[in-house]
Formats: C-alpha cells, structure tokens, sequence
C-alpha cells in the first residue's frame, strides 16, 4: 500500500514537472520589450518602438502577427532566433502571435498594453442666471 502511494505522487509530480517545463518553453519564445505603453491623456494615441525577441524551440518557418486583424507583420525562414522591431501606434492594447508558417498553429501570443496618465472627465456644467 505505502509502495503505490509513493508511486502514484512520484508519478504526478513527473507529470506537473513535464507540463511546468513545457509551459515555460512556451514563455520563452516570444518576448516584447517594452510592454506597456504610456498615452497622456485617454483616448489618446500611445506610440513606441516594440522590440520582439522570437527563440522558437526548433529551426522552420515562422510568422509574427496582429491576433485580431491576423494581419501578417514579418515572416522568417529555416530559422530559430530573430528579432523585430514595431513603431507601435494604437489607442487601445494589442495583441500579437507567433506562428508556424506551415501548420499555421499559434506557438506564443503577447500583449502591448495601452496605460494613460490622466482619465478623461465630463464637466458638470452650472449655469446660472444671476
């Protein structure tokens, strides 16, 4: 009884460190620096060059792109690192995929967050007559 209980958490802390390790793979691939961008005022265009690093598990063919539009930004080919640069301009936060070109299976998304100063307000206006 003692014995198969030792197996059965040696064998489940196996499984959450194989699927630990995988989803920190997943992390690594796909890095954006930086990842917030600071508009003034709401409403307000935020604009910054976005550095992508890419570290793709294996040498292929591979894509970077807008996941809303799917808007194809760059591809690369027989290759495992490379970077690119985006002069980003956006008023509201967007999110970007890394793709296998052949499969088209997303392999790592990342998000550029849109962050204001100030908050726009409405006024309430008074009038007064005298």
């Amino acid at each position: 009884m003692y014995f198969r209980l030792t197996w059965v958490i040696w064998a489940s802390l196996a499984a959450l460190t194989t699927e630990s390790m995988a989803n920190d793979k997943r992390k690594g691939i796909l890095h954006a620096s930086p990842t917030k961008c600071v508009a003034l005022n709401q409403g307000r265009t935020c604009y910054a060059d976005v550095v992508f690093d890419i570290s793709a598990p294996e040498a292929g063919d591979y894509c970077l792109r807008e996941s809303e539009s799917k808007r194809i930004l760059q591809c690369w080919a027989n290759t495992d690192s490379f970077s690119y640069t985006l002069n980003f301009g956006s008023v509201e936060s967007v999110s970007y995929e890394l793709i296998a070109k052949a499969q088209r299976d997303v392999l790592a998304v990342t998000t550029i967050e849109v962050n204001w100063v100030h908050k726009v307000r409405t006024k309430k206006r008074r009038w007064r007559l005298f």
